[in-house]
């Protein structure tokens, strides 16, 4: 009975989080930011060439958010954040933006890279 009301909050939490983080996106888009959400811990090699890349090109800015007691439910606010943002940023800038920006981040971090390792 214990873990069955725990896994249920669990799931509540994360639900909860979820739609607080849709909503967190609505509020951002009505004041007409633009921002993708990234979970504490994601693992994105390229994450600082992305960040810069999208900030340099398109004025979109990142927000790291984290639950360490329930990385889950961080992951869930996330999701659902990023579910309102993402199709509102490309709509308002060009379809794939996000995708073809990582791609761009991921060819600028490896050739970081492969220079460093030379």
């Amino acid at each position: 009975m214990v873990a069955a009301i725990i896994i249920m909050t669990g799931c509540s939490q994360e639900h909860q989080e979820y739609i607080e983080g849709r909503g967190q996106a609505e509020r951002d888009l009505a004041h007409g930011e633009f921002k993708v959400a990234i979970a504490d811990g994601s693992n994105i090699p390229a994450f600082a060439e992305y960040a810069e890349l999208l900030h340099q090109r398109y004025r979109i800015r990142w927000f790291i958010y984290s639950l360490p007691a329930n990385p889950r439910a961080a992951e869930a606010r996330v999701r659902g954040y990023n579910e309102v943002a993402s199709p509102r940023i490309e709509r308002e800038i060009g379809a794939q933006v996000l995708k073809q920006t990582m791609a761009d981040a991921q060819k600028l971090h490896d050739a970081a890279t492969a220079k460093n390792v030379r």
